[in-house]
């Protein structure tokens, strides 16, 4: 400590963090194998002290290394004239350094109320489209971001916060493929400060972010407010400790994902290209850390979709039941597991309205939701009525009118529940049901003359229960895959 401080009484300081900051960088770039000496870099500079250090220092290399760099620049327009001072900054940069700079202009608002996404994820999203396809048409394999280990730390603390698992905790990986690319982050172990103090004594001139000082986002309140309490209050190393959790995970992920992968091929069959299915008492043997990273690996083949732990969850709940289910995933996947497969299948776009019609003595398979409803007239009245089943249920014949529709919700619908006195909104009843969101455009309503008489799995009409008088007794049953 006293020793530190005569250093920086003596203008050493500087010296010593410009040293450490170039040491560390060249580890890490050649401790992930990052950049190879001749290679072309596509270097994403924002025009942030991070990003124009980044540059600095490929430059520094460019010519030992026989590098060719070029500058990728995102303009977000989030921010009015700032962001076009930003790019006009990155492409004076570009000048001076005689870089080749290449350039996009995203409406991020436009795109984000499009997707109906977070500003965040939609400017993320456009970066990284803008990368690989820039990438791409250069026939470039690297391009270098300039995340450094407070980015890790935060990144970290953010998914422990918004709830995540172990592939979650990997947070920023320092190399990743990227397509036919890869995403290398040469400054993702040097702490920020040391790049404010290389920035400082070397003059370099950067722009000033002003979101960056927004409590608007997650991510900045986490690091202007509850890092800094953490600091201060339990560890004042707690962005290193946080940073190298990913690290500390590498090894053992590294060998789930291998074994995974081993068990995907071995598994996994693909008919159609927006459908892929594992046979389901394989997939039942395996261990859950197994199935989630064969779900996962379904999920991003198909729609580069990832598993989220409330659907994970609910899969498995539905799972450990042992009947045939569907249910929705993120962007237009659904899983369909009936007692032969566990079937993810990509729907583009809104799962699209269905509509059937079933008589009595028949089966329709429903292929929108991978279902099979029956209608059989039963010789005598069942013993029992009332049961735990809900994958069918007892009608009285006399008051169904033939052929019965068969089809998805719609705005507006209105249903009586079996002991209910009058009508209530559906959407109303699926929630006091706990029917998760994802699930409600899956699930088949059967009507009679414009009344639901069933919600297939779920509740019974009360106008179509069976009475004393009953004569006909109609079971109407819904099974997941086609059976026919």
């Amino acid at each position: 400590m006293f020793r530190a401080r005569k250093e920086l009484k003596d203008g050493n300081y500087g010296v010593i963090i410009n040293a450490m900051v170039r040491k560390q960088f060249l580890r890490t770039i050649q401790k992930f194998r990052m950049i190879e000496k001749g290679e072309t870099v596509l270097v994403a500079v924002s025009g942030g002290s991070d990003s124009v250090t980044l540059l600095y220092l490929l430059l520094e290399l460019k010519k030992p290394w026989k590098l060719k760099l070029g500058i990728l620049h995102v303009n977000h327009q989030l921010r009015g004239k700032a962001s076009d001072q930003d790019e006009a900054f990155v492409r004076r940069l570009a000048h001076r350094s005689g870089v080749p700079i290449y350039v996009a202009r995203v409406q991020v608002k436009q795109k984000a109320k499009e997707e109906k996404s977070s500003l965040e994820e939609a400017a993320r999203e456009a970066r990284y489209h803008f990368f690989e396809k820039t990438a791409e048409a250069k026939h470039t394999q690297k391009i270098a971001v300039a995340h450094t280990q407070d980015d890790q730390a935060e990144t970290v603390l953010m998914r422990v916060i918004t709830g995540t698992g172990l592939q979650g905790l990997q947070a920023i990986r320092p190399k990743r493929k990227l397509n036919g690319s890869y995403i290398v982050r040469p400054l993702i172990e040097i702490p920020r400060t040391q790049i404010r103090e290389f920035v400082r004594t070397h003059s370099i001139h950067f722009r000033e972010d002003a979101t960056n000082r927004s409590l608007q986002f997650l991510r900045n309140r986490i690091r202007l407010k509850l890092l800094p309490f953490l600091e201060c209050s339990f560890n004042p190393q707690v962005k290193k400790a946080l940073a190298r959790l990913p690290h500390l995970l590498d090894v053992d992920l590294a060998f789930l994902d291998e074994s995974a992968e081993i068990f995907y091929k071995r598994l996994a069959r693909r008919k159609h290209p927006n459908e892929i299915l594992f046979p389901k008492q394989s997939f039942l043997q395996l261990k859950p850390s197994m199935q989630y990273r064969l779900i996962n690996r379904a999920l991003r083949t198909l729609a580069d979709a990832e598993l989220d732990f409330d659907h994970w969850n609910l899969f498995l709940e539905h799972l450990s039941i042992e009947q045939p289910f569907r249910l929705q995933f993120p962007k237009g996947l659904f899983a369909f597991v009936s007692s032969e497969a566990v079937c993810i299948r990509r729907i583009k776009g809104a799962l699209p309205s269905f509509s059937y019609r079933l008589s009595l003595g028949e089966s329709v398979y429903v292929s929108e939701i991978d279902a099979t409803v029956s209608c059989e007239l039963l010789p005598k009245k069942p013993r029992v009525i009332r049961k735990a089943d809900k994958s069918f249920d007892i009608f009285d014949g006399g008051k169904l009118s033939f052929p019965l529709p068969i089809r998805n919700r719609r705005a507006g619908d209105r249903f009586q529940p079996l002991g209910q006195k009058g009508p209530l909104k559906l959407k109303g009843f699926l929630i006091n049901k706990r029917i998760p969101v994802e699930e409600r455009d899956c699930l088949a309503l059967i009507l009679s003359e414009g009344t639901i008489a069933w919600v297939g799995g779920v509740a019974m009409g009360d106008s179509f229960k069976i009475n004393p008088r009953t004569k006909q007794f109609v079971r109407i049953s819904l099974a997941q895959g086609n059976q026919i």
